[in-house]
């Protein structure tokens, strides 16, 4: 199935996050509205655990995000998460690299589709990393000591942008950082797939408007 274009934004000024979906054609639709399982893992001590439904107007569910593999930091093995339809039948998977502890790499995402090729894409150029890490690094700390000692929430942030590409080096899907937004490009992806990678990409990076600690923590 064709589903064409689209572009994905998640609406914190809601009282739940929702994510959003606008059509090529203007056209704007709510992609799904995003509830933490309460009784999901806790993740002060798995923090890169998430448990969480994707619901459609009047509370029915569509998505379910699950960790099927916890991750580690210190070692470099990812995080997986299963991503199911409301009646169990898998839609595909999402694996999250982070960057390992002392070293200088970037954090990784892959979309494994159940049906078509696996898409992956890294976190910021290259040419802005190069940028960032002798300057930026000194500058984020000194906008967190600042924000820190007034109390605010102003920071200088690391490239963000990442663009996930097909085996075949096709770009399929771009998350633009000062824009805040998803675009997908006209293809074969599942806009319920999509917006479970939004929500989770959202938990670990997530924009000033969504709070302290973002929508799943929060």
């Amino acid at each position: 199935m064709t589903w064409g274009p689209a572009k994905y934004k998640v609406n914190y000024r809601e009282p739940v996050a929702l994510v959003v979906r606008k059509e090529s054609n203007g056209g704007e639709t709510g992609a799904g509205w995003l509830n933490r399982d309460a009784y999901g893992p806790e993740h002060d001590m798995y923090p890169e655990t998430r448990s969480f439904r994707v619901l459609a107007d009047g509370g029915i569910p569509f998505a379910y995000v699950r960790t099927e593999q916890a991750g580690s930091r210190t070692t470099g093995q990812p995080t997986v998460y299963r991503v199911e339809d409301h009646h169990g039948v898998p839609l595909g998977r999402v694996t999250y690299r982070r960057r390992p502890a002392f070293r200088i790499c970037r954090a990784r995402w892959t979309l494994e589709p159940v049906h078509g090729p696996a898409l992956r894409g890294r976190q910021g150029r290259l040419v802005w990393w190069a940028v960032w890490w002798p300057t930026g690094l000194l500058l984020s700390w000194i906008c967190a000591i600042a924000a820190f000692m007034a109390e605010d929430d102003a920071s200088f942030r690391h490239p963000r942008r990442i663009t996930w590409r097909d085996t075949s080096g096709r770009v399929r899907l771009v998350f633009h950082g000062m824009a805040e937004n998803y675009r997908a490009r006209a293809g074969d992806l599942d806009p319920r797939l999509i917006t479970a990678l939004v929500a989770l990409h959202q938990s670990f990076d997530w924009p000033e408007d969504a709070g302290a600690f973002g929508w799943y923590k929060d």
